[in-house]
């Protein structure tokens, strides 16, 4: 292609031949190699969010459930909650076992507790009895969930103990501490202490109670 020279001198001159852009097509390398960079930065983005995800899955309780009542899956409900706190409740990772009995009363949507839980399948026919006990008669953090051992002290009208304690239960699960002062007697110091005691002991308990004092003596974790 010619053109003419516009100044004056007559000259044609060729004009330089275009240049095509060549065009970039999927296929090429850096374009597919520019694609994984971002898709691994972005996997890797999300792996590091999922790992520093402090939280875990914990037990929930659907409905309200009694002390002694049945503890199954289909009444319970999953929950995420922070690591910290997961200690005390039960983990969706841990089975629950056939038989397991809740040994306090659970709220409605309240976290089901590793205390509050027996699943030894011996507390099936479960009863609930509050038996008044002098607070230097108890562990003084006695809790729901520990154990005790119940003793009775029979007393003499002087209040002079009349024979050697008794051991009238073992390892029995306290489902309640009442610290109201007055609630017994008038006397604020007695405590009222909830016990999940098994059917067949309940005489045996409530008559200690109406012979003497009672006295909870702690029974570590982990004992028989």
């Amino acid at each position: 292609m010619s053109v003419v020279d516009r100044t004056g001198r007559g000259q044609v001159r060729d004009s330089p031949p275009g240049i095509r852009l060549a065009r970039r097509r999927w296929r090429d390398p850096r374009l597919v190699v520019g694609v994984l960079l971002v898709g691994a930065s972005v996997t890797g983005m999300a792996w590091v969010i999922g790992a520093s995800d402090d939280t875990v899955e914990v037990w929930s309780v659907s409905d309200d459930l009694p002390a002694g009542s049945p503890v199954e899956t289909g009444s319970l409900t999953k929950v995420r909650i922070d690591v910290p706190d997961s200690v005390v409740y039960v983990s969706t990772d841990t089975a629950i076992a056939s038989g397991a009995v809740a040994t306090r009363d659970f709220a409605a949507g309240e976290l089901l507790t590793l205390l509050g839980v027996d699943d030894s399948g011996t507390s099936e026919s479960l009863r609930i009895v509050t038996l008044p006990v002098l607070r230097h008669q108890m562990p003084a953090d006695l809790s729901v969930g520990d154990r005790v051992d119940v003793y009775l002290v029979e007393r003499s009208a002087s209040g002079e103990p009349q024979a050697r304690p008794e051991l009238v239960l073992a390892s029995a699960i306290v489902s309640d501490v009442d610290d109201n002062g007055g609630a017994f007697g008038g006397t604020s110091l007695e405590t009222g202490v909830a016990l999940s005691v098994p059917q067949g002991e309940v005489a045996t308990v409530v008559d200690a109670q109406a012979r003497g004092t009672v006295t909870l003596v702690d029974v570590p974790v982990g004992s028989p």
